[in-house]
């Protein structure tokens, strides 16, 4: 169910959860997973925000349940009406107060750190505060790839399909991996300069206006609803056959990656071969 989660299409979703229900031992589960996930993973599973940043960085309410437990703690029930009132005045009055001091480090802070380049962490300084702290996050995390025995990834263009990288539209830590230690340097000054012109004239609204819009077209016939439903199937496709590359590039050894290429061609290849043809 985790991995049904955070898959990015809605068939792969589905079936992970048909998957789940199969194998699962508990008829309680079963039942409970019937009831409350199968029907609605438009509410719950990540392939329903692919279209919006934004969405993929808020899964959760904690922001709202930390204003309302502050609330809780502070008021009580004999305070009266009037009382509770004044309470809410005053936390607001704090919320406020502690949102104009971020605000006011958002432009003016800069993070501070060691074992990063000095020519990246430069590039970095001239990002919002909160965005620096993402980003030199994802630095570090490129030493534990190492430490973990992770091959440099082999990237061609600024573009991963990492959760990190679809939340932030930002270098990720497969980016800073491929720029520090391959080939080809991505991270130009070029590069830096159109992802650190996102925040230019605003903050982490940015992401709001950022994301896919779908138009509403007339009713599809049948012809073009099964035409959808091929695409999906070889969008499905597709991702199961990245994942598992992956799968095997971070945690394979040399004979296990160079065993799935050659599979992975041979299978592809009679497929290819016959529509070339």
């Amino acid at each position: 169910m985790i991995h049904a989660l955070h898959k990015i299409t809605k068939i792969g979703c589905d079936e992970l959860i048909q998957q789940a229900i199969d194998e699962c031992q508990a008829p309680t589960v079963k039942q409970y997973i019937l009831r409350n996930y199968i029907k609605n993973t438009n509410q719950w599973a990540l392939w329903a925000r692919q279209h919006s940043p934004l969405l993929l960085q808020i899964t959760s309410t904690n922001a709202i349940e930390s204003y309302h437990s502050e609330l809780k703690r502070t008021t009580v029930s004999h305070h009266g009406l009037i009382g509770a009132c004044h309470k809410i005045i005053a936390l607001d009055a704090k919320k406020r107060s502690d949102a104009e001091y971020i605000a006011f480090e958002f432009r003016t802070k800069q993070i501070s750190v060691v074992g990063i380049d000095f020519e990246i962490i430069d590039q970095i300084h001239k990002f919002p505060f909160p965005i620096q702290q993402k980003i030199v996050s994802e630095v570090h995390a490129v030493e534990k790839r190492i430490e973990k025995g992770k091959d440099v990834p082999v990237l061609t263009s600024l573009n991963c399909y990492c959760l990190f990288f679809r939340q932030y539209l930002l270098p990720c830590r497969h980016i800073f991996h491929n720029h520090l230690y391959g080939e080809k340097k991505l991270l130009t000054t070029n590069a830096w300069e159109q992802f650190q012109q996102m925040f230019m004239e605003s903050g982490f609204e940015v992401y709001i206006s950022r994301e896919l819009v779908e138009i509403e077209l007339p009713k599809k016939t049948e012809a073009e609803k099964a035409m959808e439903n091929r695409r999906s199937t070889i969008n499905e496709l597709i991702e199961r056959t990245r994942n598992a590359y992956w799968r095997v590039e971070e945690k394979g050894n040399a004979v296990q990656k160079s065993t799935f290429i050659e599979t992975l061609k041979a299978s592809l290849g009679s497929i290819l071969n016959a529509e070339e043809q």
